[in-house]
């Protein structure tokens, strides 16, 4: 028979794991929630060229999405998707989003031909590792990045550049690098910490001159009150143009 001391000890025991296993799983869930919500979502997928509707189910859809992913180790977007109850092109883009916001790993592989998402090779891994120090800390164009490398002390910088286009091209296409869009024509790439920049810069806030209430809008722009429908606009950047 099991000494009481002993099973009052390992019911405690069992407790506290318990306890702090929950109190882990609601920081996780917090932690998922800073800086996530459907305005930032939006934003994004208009960067990439996607009008994306207002969802009421939003932020369950991307927590499903993620513990899909962390948790239950799912690696057949469909399922996911499904799971999640969103559309497979939706459920892509919130998993971009999910890494861009640096909640998923920068190393998972979106496979969209085959619909898995899963962690890449070493190699691949690698040749993100040589390049992120440039794209993600400093925002660099192709040329930029040849003349940082130390191989482009040596070779010939023409080849060069062409290699990294390739390179980045291969990333980009395996979804490995985040929040860029790469040209295929000119080569050259922007940025969406960039672009998010300019347009914090260009909204300016207005009083509605009929309720008084504030609205937020671009320079030199016009647009409709959102509480009483008046027309506003930036006046003064309007006489500096004409």
């Amino acid at each position: 028979m099991n000494n009481p001391i002993e099973v009052t000890i390992s019911l405690i025991i069992i407790g506290i794991i318990v306890v702090i296993t929950f109190l882990r799983e609601k920081d996780n869930r917090n932690n998922l929630g800073k800086k996530i919500n459907e305005d930032s979502f939006q934003r994004y997928a208009k960067f990439y060229g996607n009008t994306i509707p207002k969802d009421a189910n939003f932020i369950n859809q991307i927590k499903v999405i993620y513990y899909s992913i962390i948790k239950d180790g799912e690696t057949d977007i469909k399922k996911i998707a499904e799971k999640a109850g969103c559309t497979y092109t939706d459920c892509i883009l919130k998993i971009r989003y999910l890494k861009n916001k640096n909640k998923l790993a920068e190393e998972y592989y979106i496979d969209e031909v085959n619909g898995i998402i899963n962690r890449c090779s070493k190699e691949d891994q690698a040749l993100l590792n040589k390049y992120k120090l440039y794209i993600y800390n400093n925002h660099f164009q192709i040329d930029e990045i040849a003349a940082k490398l130390p191989e482009g002390r040596s070779e010939n910088q023409e080849a060069l550049q062409e290699k990294i286009f390739q390179d980045l091209c291969y990333l980009d296409d395996k979804d490995l690098i985040n929040g860029i869009i790469l040209n295929r024509v000119d080569k050259t790439i922007t940025y969406y910490s960039i672009e998010k920049q300019k347009q914090k810069k260009d909204k300016i806030t207005i009083n509605c001159p009929n309720c008084g209430a504030i609205n937020e809008l671009n320079k030199g722009s016009k647009i409709k009150c959102e509480y009483c429908g008046s027309i506003i606009e930036d006046e003064l950047e309007i006489k500096d143009i004409t």
